[in-house]
């Protein structure tokens, strides 16, 4: 998840997917990690992603619809940037929170 948060920070969500994942998923699965929670904690960190600055387009949006400049729209969005690390730690030390809703779902 480090790894992946460090190339949010330069890279875009696609990018990070078509990169990592090929090699991440089989290495996972072997270990017997589940692909559910997984894809859970990678979409979490490629949406801290977008929010996180050098390449952060989200803040670029902002920047563009309001006008402000980037230092405080990233000043902004720091908080969230924290809350989103907040539950991206949960999520990564309580894996059952990830597929509590497939499994009620009836997946799995």
């Amino acid at each position: 998840m480090a790894l992946i948060f460090i190339l949010g920070m330069f890279l875009e969500s696609i990018a990070i997917i078509l990169i990592t994942t090929p090699i991440l998923l089989p290495t996972m699965t072997a270990l017997g990690i589940d692909p559910v929670w997984y894809g859970v904690l990678l979409m979490i960190n490629l949406e801290l992603a977008l929010i996180t600055p050098p390449v952060g387009m989200n803040l670029f949006v902002i920047k563009g619809i309001e006008g402000a400049p980037i230092e405080v729209v990233i000043r902004g969005a720091l908080p969230y940037v924290a809350l989103m690390l907040i539950g991206l730690a949960i999520v990564f030390a309580f894996p059952p929170i990830a597929t509590w809703l497939p499994g009620v779902a009836g997946f799995r």
